[in-house]
C-alpha cells in the first residue's frame, strides 16, 4: 500500500512540474515584449564597416563601452602592479623572519613559531 501511494504522489508531482514547464514554454513562445540586441557582434561589425577606410574616423567612432573596457584594463593593470609590490614586500619580510629564526617554514609550506628558549617547534 505504501508503494502505491508513493507512486501516485510521484506521478502527481511529475504532472505538476511538467504542466509548469509547458506553461512557461508557451508563455515564452507567445511573448511579444522583446528587446533588441544591443551589444551583439553583428551590430559592431556593421558599425565598423560603415565608418569607411579612414583610420582616424574609425578610432573616433569607437563605442563608449570599448573605451570603458580599456580604462578598466588600465586600472586593473595598475592594481596588479601595486599588489605585486605588496607581495614582494611580504616575501622579503618572511625571508627576514626566517633568517632571524622567528619562524620556520617546512617543505610543505607549514609555518612554525619556536616556543620559548627551548628552540622546539610547535
Amino acid at each position: 500500500m505504501k508503494h502505491i501511494s508513493a507512486i501516485i504522489a510521484a506521478l502527481i508531482i511529475t504532472a505538476i512540474v511538467g504542466l509548469g514547464i509547458a506553461v512557461i514554454g508557451a508563455n515564452a513562445l507567445t511573448n511579444t515584449n522583446t528587446a533588441p540586441l544591443q551589444n551583439s557582434p553583428n551590430t559592431s561589425v556593421t558599425g565598423s564597416n560603415q565608418t569607411g577606410s579612414d583610420p582616424a574616423g574609425q578610432s573616433a567612432a569607437l563605442p563608449t563601452n570599448v573605451q570603458q573596457l580599456q580604462q578598466e584594463i588600465t586600472s586593473l593593470q595598475s592594481q596588479l602592479n601595486q599588489d605585486s609590490q605588496a607581495l614582494q614586500q611580504y616575501q622579503s619580510l618572511i625571508q627576514v623572519l626566517q633568517q632571524r629564526g622567528v619562524i620556520y617554514i617546512d617543505r610543505n609550506g607549514n609555518i612554525y613559531i619556536p616556543q620559548g628558549n627551548t628552540g622546539t617547534l610547535h
